[in-house]
């Protein structure tokens, strides 16, 4: 009976899990010793626990779930089950065992798909409305499915994942516009992308997932500013939402505009009201324009964008008091905005990472009592200790070129003598992982989002 037990859970969590995944039992005389399961089993113990490890993606360590308190006395067995039992259930059928075990396995598009393939039961548990909010509570962080770029009027998609997972680059990609007509990409946050038409006069809004379009006509357009913009959930984590499965959620998109000279302009979009708020200025002229290449960072409520032709300068929107304002960045010689980008800091509030080949630089504000800034460096990473590149190679060209504000993870570029080398490297961690990817500029946007293999955009 133990055996055949150990055979079905094994077949059940190889077939939903992967291969990776193991079964083993810990004596409950010590139960930091685990013994995993192998092909024969000596029963030397009166009680023991059968355990469940489970690999998880994206730097994350491995999860061990209890699936039952099993009693060998002799010839007869006793289970007990996580959960309250069902007489009648064998263990692979009982739903509060099972909601357990699916409710772990890893976010990937392919997960739930291949769970509800094992069975009738399966498949309705792994469809719930109920379960899908409990899986997407538990897990929170949503993985990083590909990254968003511009090739020429299309925006492409290029999935990060291997097989069975990789999301083929038609099913995300668009092309917003006509021959005539140019939809600028500005960035894509909480499972939604953004665009900007000059020609039209309008802001687009594209849900990859289930296809959801909404073109918003700009307010006011003012000749010789400079726009960028962000698209972001309005609800609020007060409210019990997961932030990577907003597609049902209303959003807000931040317009703000930079002319040389000139207070810097901000608007503010409701989904919920389909009006835009009223326009609000900085109280001083802004000696800088909003570099359109790179993407704005959202932290604690506030919207980030670097101001190219000042020194160093951010400009910051925030979404709860709705102002606006120009601030100094940290100021060493070897920032701009090719290899720095403004990032989460340590503890919370508003950092920036600085890159060079030899190094990795962490930056953060800090606000006294009296509200004044002050920018600390807090870590100096030596990079080539964290990448799969010798320091003895030479970079031509080094570049931050993306960053993921689900995964707290920055894409750096390095271009030498051996080719072009990307690698994601999550920052509080520190590990990296190359990407094997050829992809089509040097400014790339992270899509994170909980998405499930075999759903049909609308």
């Amino acid at each position: 009976m133990v055996r055949y037990l150990l055979s079905k859970y094994r077949e059940t969590c190889w077939h939903v899990m992967g291969s990776d995944s193991e079964l083993g039992w810990c004596w409950r005389s010590d139960k930091h010793v685990v013994k995993w399961a192998g092909p024969s089993v000596h029963w030397a113990f009166p009680s023991f626990l059968l355990l469940l490890r489970i690999p998880t993606p994206h730097f994350r360590f491995n999860q061990t779930l209890t699936l039952a308190h099993i009693h060998w006395d002799g010839d007869e067995m006793a289970l007990r089950r996580r959960g309250p039992p069902s007489a009648s259930a064998p263990p692979l059928e009982d739903e509060n065992l099972l909601g357990e075990i699916l409710l772990r396995v890893a976010p990937l598009p392919s997960s739930l798909l291949r769970a509800s393939l094992v069975a009738k039961q399966w498949e309705r548990l792994a469809a719930a409305p109920a379960f899908h909010r409990r899986f997407v509570a538990h897990h929170r962080q949503p993985p990083i499915l590909g990254v968003f770029g511009q090739q020429g009027r299309e925006l492409v998609f290029t999935s990060l994942l291997d097989a069975p997972d990789r999301i083929p680059r038609e099913r995300f990609s668009l092309r917003p516009g006509d021959e005539i007509d140019f939809w600028g990409l500005l960035g894509c946050r909480h499972g939604r992308v953004l665009f900007i038409s000059t020609f039209r006069r309008a802001l687009l809004v594209f849900d990859p997932v289930n296809g959801d379009r909404l073109c918003v006509a700009i307010p006011l357009y003012l000749e010789r500013y400079v726009f960028g913009g962000a698209v972001v959930c309005a609800a609020g984590d007060d409210q019990g939402h997961v932030h990577g499965d907003c597609h049902s959620s209303p959003f807000k998109v931040v317009l703000v505009g930079t002319r040389e000279n000139h207070p810097a302009i901000a608007w503010v979009y409701s989904s919920e009201t389909g009006m835009w708020s009223n326009l609000v200025f900085t109280t001083e002229p802004c000696d800088g324009l909003i570099d359109v290449h790179f993407p704005c960072t959202l932290v604690d409520n506030v919207l980030y964008w670097w101001l190219y032709g000042h020194d160093n300068g951010i400009l910051e929107f925030d979404l709860h008091t709705q102002t606006l304002a120009v601030t100094e960045g940290p100021s060493p010689v070897d920032i701009n905005s090719i290899n720095s980008r403004i990032i989460r800091g340590e503890d919370g509030g508003v950092g920036v990472a600085v890159f060079s080949y030899l190094s990795l630089k962490m930056w953060k504000r800090e606000v006294s009592s009296q509200g004044i800034h002050t920018w600390l460096l807090q870590k100096i990473v030596v990079f080539h200790k964290i990448i799969d590149l010798t320091h003895q190679i030479k970079a031509r060209k080094e570049a931050i070129v993306g960053y993921s504000e689900d995964a707290h993870a920055l894409f750096i570029k390095v271009s030498c003598c051996s080719g072009p080398h990307t690698f994601i490297v999550e920052l509080e961690s520190m590990q990296s992982r190359k990407i094997n990817q050829s992809f089509l500029e040097n400014s790339y946007h992270p899509f994170a989002d909980f998405f499930t293999a075999g759903t049909v955009r609308a």
